[in-house]
């Protein structure tokens, strides 16, 4: 796009608003034509409040939900989700988005069971949507650079066979 053209603007819900899902919003207001028609979240008088109310603020019509099956049930012309709910949400929302025609980015770890992982390709591959499961620390351009120069262009650590990392935040 050249500057002053207009973007197509695209539906999204947020579905969990708790810290990741605050993270998550906020990014995606600096994307022009990110419109955030839905937001949803179990805890009602902090998260889901003050996401509207972010929201609100920003000039998207976010109708709040505290519940994901009645926001899918009610919401029209939703075109994606951003779900970045517990882990143990992960497949039960991807799946539900997906079989209600919307794109799906879901933040890490995918699910926290294989069967949940599973059901959730099973349904992107299923209803044609894009399912992008994210995980920052392997997109980052900072990590990528260093794995080109560290591994391929200076062969510093020779043929890798394992590796085991540890990170406690």
């Amino acid at each position: 796009d050249k500057p002053g053209d207009e973007v197509e603007p695209i539906n999204v819900a947020l579905i969990g608003a708790g810290a990741q899902g605050e993270v998550l919003l906020t990014a995606c207001l600096k994307i022009p034509g990110v419109r955030f028609q839905a937001v949803c979240d179990i805890w009602e008088s902090f998260n889901l409040t003050r996401a509207s109310r972010l929201l609100k603020r920003y000039g998207h019509p976010a109708t709040p939900y505290v519940d994901c099956d009645e926001m899918l049930a009610k919401e029209t012309g939703l075109q994606a989700a951003i779900i970045a709910t517990p882990d143990f949400w992960h497949a039960r929302h991807t799946v539900a988005c997906l079989e209600a025609g919307l794109h799906v980015y879901c933040e890490k770890a995918m699910s926290n069971t294989v069967a949940g992982a599973r059901q959730m390709v099973e349904a992107a591959r299923r209803t044609g949507k894009l399912l992008q499961v994210g995980h920052q620390r392997r997109s980052n351009p900072r990590y990528l650079f260093c794995r080109e120069k560290l591994f391929q262009e200076m062969g510093l650590f020779g043929r890798i066979t394992a590796v085991n990392g540890q990170w406690n935040r």
